[in-house]
């Protein structure tokens, strides 16, 4: 199953609700930047700690890669919109969130 079409199957896929065939994970954590707003001590929780951390990247080019959501090169309002989509939720779902589940 590929529930985003972006041909990678949902078992192996880092994000598998938003179409990021290049699977950009810069963290290393096993979310995919375009659902991992968890840019703080990855604490599986999106919350003010992260929004500080976001705002602190806010207008840079190429220095903070984790808060660059869509992977353009610049922390913008691009990734603002997808910061407040993430805000109080757990990153993912991802093949890593998964394999937790399957295990508990």
């Amino acid at each position: 199953v590929d529930s985003d079409r972006d041909g990678v199957s949902d078992f192996d896929d880092n994000c598998a609700t938003a179409k990021n065939l290049d699977q950009r994970d810069t963290n290393q954590d096993g979310y995919g930047n375009l659902c991992d707003g968890d840019l703080v001590g990855n604490a599986g929780i999106v919350n003010t700690l992260d929004l500080g951390k976001f705002k602190e990247a806010f207008g840079t080019v190429r220095k903070f890669p984790d808060a660059d959501f869509n992977g353009d090169g610049v922390v913008n309002t691009l990734d603002l919109g997808l910061f407040k989509s993430f805000f109080g939720k757990e990153p993912g779902p991802s093949a890593v969130g998964m394999l937790h589940e399957t295990k508990d």
